[in-house]
């Protein structure tokens, strides 16, 4: 039997910006030790960046000496193909290294440091293309203290980047790094979630969770087309998700989740709010949507929640905090602190069923932030300088 080859995880969350995997046929349970680990690399430097692949490479980024770098390597084995510079190493807020996800098209590498250089190199050799720094240029600023987060994310011919400030919080760029458009309607600092495309009747958009609210975005011209208004003090990290046109978001700090359907009269839009729940806050780690249910974690456990109505339908601790992702009918989620367990989870809305766990060998003393990825049926497992390869089918 032959299957079809996968869509290239090309950016931040995946190519369709949900964090679900195509890779079918992989293993239903795990064994005590967890699934076989292929490859290990120890050399991708300190930071938090997810990975990205294209063809036979995968592409990240990290603080290596006095530098901020985007890196390829060779998707086999983890070895280095080449090594770029971004911009200057470092801390904000406490926290070294860069946070952001790079974005690949098979021919460019979009990377975004945590200070805010944004620089396009060449997907094969590593050579600068293009490049600058938001603050300087566009007045970026982000929210708070942690520098800037968010994911540079593909919408058509269009990279799409939030960068805050009082000129506008969402700039898109086209792929030489000419200036396509600038939310001028939404002046928020820059949040630490990414921009997610969705088309909501239909009417093609960018999602965004900000600090005054989730809005829709006009892809074509930046106008602001919706705002569900909601807080979002200190920190919005996790990004939208919806079913149609009802938009889910969370976070934390004592604001909680928010469900909004987004109602279309004639040329307008509008977003009443529908349910809220300020006792589940998903901090970080990602929300995601399995049939008409989202799948997140709070500070302590595991949720399963039905998107259209706000109800819960089952908790349970798994890992606690933690980050998630789905392939093949199963969650597969990561704490965030201690052994940085790993454990299999199936995506079931009647109950909460494990289905095998593992704590991550060689583990850093840092919060393991960045997601789980699966690709072509191999799980991948970044910590710090770390990066495990595993084999997820039989």
């Amino acid at each position: 039997m032959t299957f079809a080859a996968e869509p290239e995880w090309n950016q931040f969350r995946g190519p369709n910006h949900d964090n679900k995997s195509t890779s079918i046929g992989l293993l239903k349970s795990w064994p005590k030790e967890g699934p076989k680990l292929l490859w290990k690399v120890d050399n991708l430097g300190e930071g938090y960046s997810g990975l990205s692949f294209f063809g036979d490479k995968i592409f990240t980024m990290g603080d290596i000496g006095d530098h901020c770098v985007a890196m390829a390597l060779d998707k086999s084995n983890g070895k280095s193909a080449w090594t770029s510079q971004v911009g200057p190493s470092g801390a904000v807020g406490r926290y070294i290294g860069p946070r952001s996800t790079p974005a690949v098209d098979g021919k460019k590498v979009f990377a975004y440091s945590q200070f805010g250089d944004f620089v396009c190199f060449d997907a094969e050799s590593g050579k600068e293309l293009w490049g600058g720094d938001v603050v300087t240029e566009f007045g970026g600023r982000y929210m708070n203290n942690w520098g800037f987060a968010s994911s540079p994310i593909f919408d058509g011919d269009n990279v799409i980047l939030p960068v805050g400030g009082e000129k506008g919080t969402v700039i898109a760029f086209d792929k030489n790094g000419a200036r396509k458009w600038r939310s001028k309607e939404l002046t928020d600092d820059a949040p630490y979630s990414s921009a997610v495309p969705a088309t909501i009747d239909g009417v093609k958009q960018l999602l965004l969770l900000s600090v005054s609210g989730v809005v829709g975005i006009d892809s074509a011209t930046g106008k602001i087309l919706w705002k569900g208004t909601r807080p979002g003090d200190r920190a919005v990290c996790s990004d939208p998700v919806n079913l149609g046109n009802i938009v889910f978001v969370s976070s934390a700090y004592n604001i909680g989740s928010h469900g909004f359907q987004i109602v279309k009269d004639g040329d307008q839009f509008r977003a009443e709010k529908i349910y809220e729940d300020p006792q589940l806050q998903n901090h970080h780690g990602g929300l995601i949507l399995v049939g008409d249910h989202v799948y997140f974690t709070t500070n302590r456990e595991l949720v399963c929640l039905e998107i259209k109505t706000g109800k819960v339908a089952w908790k349970n601790r798994c890992v606690g905090k933690g980050s998630l992702t789905f392939a093949d009918g199963n969650l597969i989620v990561r704490a965030e602190g201690g052994d940085g367990t790993i454990v299999l989870v199936e995506a079931n809305p009647s109950e909460y069923r494990e289905k095998g766990r593992f704590d991550q060998p060689s583990r850093s003393d840092k919060n393991s932030w960045t997601y789980p990825v699966v690709v072509d049926g191999k799980l991948y497992i970044r910590d710090q300088n770390l990066l495990l390869c595993y084999e997820l089918k039989p």
